[in-house]
């Protein structure tokens, strides 16, 4: 397929900041780029240059420095919401910077609206905190309530922050733990071995009990699960309701480990990306869960090298970024070559002529015309 839009982030690797985040050396954990069209754009620390960076001496510069952050999420109320795990040099020299936290950005100021540290009684001394989906209760943003559901990949739960009792509790079940036989994994010729638990989860549209539906799935396993946000939002909902309350969906197939995964509201499709195929898959929420039903449709063993993170925004176009991680973990990067990259396209486009399309009533009856043609 043709990308309307492709950025190269090689350019970023050229800055002085020291490094949060896996390794020394990366100049910023948030970055943002603008879409100006060329395919060769320098990231921007994000809130900026001072504030995006840790200082000399390895210590955050301000309550808005963002030290180590795997994914975000932007709500309907023009929001960033990022989960810091405060870490730096991760894969190596593991170092505590500040306290693991979620900070809520306004978008259209940068100012940090809200920061909430994460204590021990949420976490366990092997988290590691992957992603966050947001649940924002009632239309209006000034009144309504927002929660927060943050994958704890480390230790297999999933951690709820309700902003407006500004607390946060902790939700554990067993399907929130990797797959002995999902572990293995060859991208990019290396092969290594993960015992990731849940990384990632995205929210359906609200239901008629006024709840949604957050799909997600452990990094090494091929499963795809479900669960009320009813189960969520309650901090003292009965541990055999959480237990009983996470639904097996079905199984995506061989080698179909995915590490992220977003749902476009446009179109009532989950994407989720494909790591050990360099591609991404797709389910229409509205068909039976099944093999036929979920497709791999984007599949580039140059572009879509390890397909770390998949976003879709409100406009209804798809947003994937590919970085190659296997080689930056366990060998070395060619920096002569484009290592790190993000594209998009529209949704409707991505899953034109799939299983994940849904045709309306008369798309079928012309499709079956033609056929007995």
């Amino acid at each position: 397929m043709t990308h309307p839009r492709l950025v190269n982030a090689k350019k970023c690797l050229a800055s002085h900041c020291p490094g949060p985040g896996y390794k020394v050396g990366i100049p910023a954990s948030l970055n943002y780029v603008y879409l100006n069209e060329t395919q060769d754009a320098p990231l921007h620390p994000y809130p900026n240059w001072r504030e995006g960076c840790l200082a000399h001496n390895g210590s955050v510069v301000s309550n808005r420095t963002v030290v180590s952050t795997f994914r975000v999420n932007v709500d309907k109320c023009d929001r960033l919401w990022v989960v810091d795990n405060g870490v730096s040099d991760m894969s190596t020299d593991v170092k505590q910077v500040t306290q693991p936290s979620v900070l809520v950005f306004n978008l259209r100021t940068d100012e940090l609206l809200k920061k909430f540290i994460l204590n021990e009684t949420v976490l366990r001394d092997s988290s590691v905190l992957t992603s966050i989906a947001v649940e924002i209760v009632g239309k209006d943003c000034a009144r309504a309530k927002s929660y927060a559901y943050i994958t704890d990949m480390g230790s297999n739960a999933i951690i709820v922050y309700s902003m407006h009792d500004d607390d946060a509790w902790r939700v554990e079940n067993h399907y929130f733990h990797f797959d002995p036989h999902a572990g293995i994994y060859k991208v990019g010729g290396i092969d290594f071995y993960w015992s990731d638990g849940v990384s990632s989860g995205a929210l359906s549209q609200p239901k008629k009990d006024g709840f949604c539906d957050l799909y997600l799935h452990p990094t090494s396993s091929t499963k795809q699960f479900r669960m009320s946000t009813r189960l969520l939002r309650d901090k003292n909902v009965p541990k055999e309701d959480i237990f009983n309350g996470v639904e097996i969906i079905g199984d995506k197939g061989p080698k179909s480990q995915a590490t992220s995964c977003d749902i476009d509201l446009s179109t009532n499709v989950l994407f989720y990306t494909q790591v050990c195929k360099n591609g991404l898959g797709c389910w229409n929420l509205d068909k039976k869960f099944s093999e036929v039903n979920t497709p791999l449709i984007l599949s580039d063993c140059n572009l879509m090298e390890f397909p770390n993170d998949v976003k879709a925004d409100r406009e209804g176009n798809l947003w994937i970024l590919s970085d190659r991680q296997s080689r930056f973990l366990y060998e070395a990067m060619d920096f002569d070559q484009v290592n790190f990259r993000v594209l998009t396209a529209p949704t409707s486009t991505l899953i034109q002529g799939t299983a994940c399309e849904k045709k309306s009533f008369f798309s079928r009856i012309s499709d079956t015309m033609v056929k007995v043609r």
